[in-house]
């Protein structure tokens, strides 16, 4: 029973009791899913046009399981719990509801907000969320961590006694279950491709021309060690650097003391090499 819920990310953005989504009810026949999935993901912060009166505003639809094993995926080894020394099968069991406990690597400034009160979402229920709010942190790739606890009851046979049991993920376990895969993206109109996509990307340096101080923008699908090296025109290396990396945009912030002229900035990861030209003026 640890791991059922890896598959079932339904329960992201339920941090406050208020939301102003709105559940479509073409979703109601559905078995258990959310809308957006996390290839989709959620909608673009854009820099350029959110602000206090236009607040950002993502939402998710979501439909809760109804039992355990629909939660599980239909994966059988993920349905059973272990007590009085045996194993026992609970995917029939209800999925009773299932809470919030903790969010975490939301830009500040954002919350997330539910449509059931106390953020815990009863079993085969159509409901919604809704991510709200306006946020100053740097352009960047946030990934979200969402902890939820899940709570069922059945009957567990033990020779001929019958035991009546309610249980949570965490009374069985002794840990919560993490789910991952949602994003925030905040970016500007200029890096709105580059930071949602999946690829290792290069953007031009800022500004440029520059007297030396300038900013080289690089994005990575992975967390790794990515090499800076800077050459002149005829290939002299004049500055390198490793950065590590995390996910998404990143930044490095330079204040070369150069020679006014035109140089070769390159970035280089296990797989491959980005490089484009930038000029240092007097």
């Amino acid at each position: 029973m640890k791991n059922f819920l890896l598959t079932s990310i339904l329960c992201l953005g339920f941090i406050n009791a208020t939301s102003q989504c709105t559940p479509d009810p073409i979703y109601q026949d559905s078995t258990y899913n959310i809308w957006p999935d996390t290839v989709t993901n959620m909608p673009i912060y854009n820099t350029s046009v959110i602000n206090s009166n236009n607040p950002y505003n993502g939402e998710l639809l979501i439909k809760t399981p109804t039992t355990i094993i629909e939660a599980s995926g239909g994966d059988s080894s993920l349905t059973s719990i272990d007590t009085l020394g045996q194993t026992f099968y609970v995917g029939d069991w209800a999925c009773d509801s299932m809470k919030l406990i903790s969010v975490d690597g939301l830009p500040n400034g954002l919350t997330l907000n539910c449509l059931d009160a106390n953020c815990v979402l009863p079993g085969n229920t159509l409901t919604c969320a809704s991510v709200n709010g306006v946020t100053t942190d740097p352009e960047g790739v946030y990934p979200v961590t969402i902890w939820v606890d899940v709570y069922t009851h059945g009957d567990i046979q033990f020779g001929f006694i019958t035991i009546p049991v309610q249980t949570s993920l965490y009374e069985a376990t002794g840990s919560y279950e993490s789910i991952k895969g949602y994003k925030i993206v905040v970016s500007s109109t200029s890096s709105y491709e580059m930071i949602n996509s999946n690829e290792f990307t290069l953007l031009q340096n800022m500004p440029n021309p520059s007297n030396g101080l300038t900013t080289i923008k690089f994005n990575t699908p992975y967390s790794n060690i990515v090499n800076l090296t800077i050459t002149d025109i005829y290939g002299k290396i004049v500055h390198t650097e490793n950065i590590s990396s995390m996910i998404g945009l990143n930044e490095i912030n330079l204040n070369l003391d150069l020679t006014p002229g035109m140089y070769n900035y390159s970035i280089r990861n296990d797989e491959r090499i980005l490089s484009k030209r930038m000029i240092i003026s007097e």
